[in-house]
């Protein structure tokens, strides 16, 4: 791995980044079923999203981001604050053979896990297990299925409160 620089979010606005293809689900899971439910944090979720180490992998004349969901938002938005375009982030090009899944899925897990209680588990649960194929589950769990009791385990809840909660319907 190269060694980290930081460059400002105003710099990553003006660079074509896109997401790298093995955590496009994850960005996705992200995207639509954690970051429209959890807007009261958000400036939390900025603020760690600017001091978490981003890596990227340069390919094509492209940079594709493998991890940090919101920097990436961030990146993307035309209404940042002013003070934040100064803001720096540590970031890290890696080759496309060094990926490695895991770090985006723990950082997607440690999100769903802090903020479960505003999150419908039961879809997000889903979505990750239908985008976990047999080798990931492998890689990850050294199982052939992504279990619900492995889910419950990772967020740090019972199985019975993950059956308590009514897809759709947030407490």
């Amino acid at each position: 791995m190269k060694p980290s620089k930081s460059l400002s979010v105003a710099k990553l606005q003006t660079t074509p980044v896109l997401i790298f293809e093995g955590v496009l689900d994850l960005f996705n899971i992200y995207t639509c079923h954690i970051r429209p439910f959890i807007t009261d944090a958000l400036k939390i979720e900025r603020s760690a999203a600017l001091t978490r180490p981003t890596l990227f992998i340069k390919e094509d004349k492209k940079q594709f981001m493998v991890n940090n969901f919101e920097l990436f938002h961030l990146i993307k938005s035309p209404d940042v604050d002013f003070n934040v375009l100064g803001q720096k982030v540590s970031v890290s090009f890696i080759p496309k053979d060094d990926f490695d899944f895991e770090l985006s899925f723990y950082e997607l897990i440690e999100l769903i896990a802090q903020h479960n209680k505003k999150l419908d588990i039961k879809l997000i649960y889903r979505q990750l297990k239908s985008s976990l194929d047999k080798q990931r589950n492998q890689q990850l769990f050294n199982k052939n299925i992504f279990a619900v009791t492995k889910f419950c385990e990772l967020l740090h809840i019972t199985e019975q409160t993950y059956h308590k909660r009514r897809s759709g319907v947030l407490s």
